[in-house]
């Protein structure tokens, strides 16, 4: 292998290696405290953090529910967890948003909840 051709290969590695650094993991989204429920709502029951399960625990089952991926997922090596988001929709309450990465049905947590009192249930 040439002098030259080895550098190539060096400088390539390095590159290759400053890409693949983890990204810190969001602490907490500002759009979650923005405008928190009113304290009679079931909504305010949920929080920042929570799994699927317990948000169902709490609210019971959505009216509806859609899942959509983020412009994170086609990042190479991006390990975090918001590759996708999937949102719950609870007529006449609002929504609640929950951010993941890997399966839809694994690791996702509450990104976020909106209050929303005309939510119509459906999702848009």
């Amino acid at each position: 292998m040439s002098r030259r051709a080895g550098w190539l290969v060096v400088a390539t590695m390095v590159l290759v290696t400053g890409c693949a650094r983890r990204t810190p993991e969001p602490s907490e989204d500002p759009i979650a405290r923005a405008v928190p429920p009113p304290a009679g709502s079931p909504l305010a029951k949920v929080q920042v953090g929570m799994s699927a399960r317990e948000v169902e625990t709490v609210l019971g089952p959505p009216s509806d529910e859609n899942a959509y991926m983020t412009g994170k997922a086609f990042i190479p090596f991006f390990y975090g967890r918001d590759r996708w988001r999937r949102a719950y929709f609870y007529e006449g309450m609002g929504r609640v948003v929950f951010a993941g990465g890997g399966r839809f049905t694994q690791n996702a947590r509450v990104q976020r909840v909106e209050y929303d009192p005309n939510e119509t249930g459906r999702a848009h």
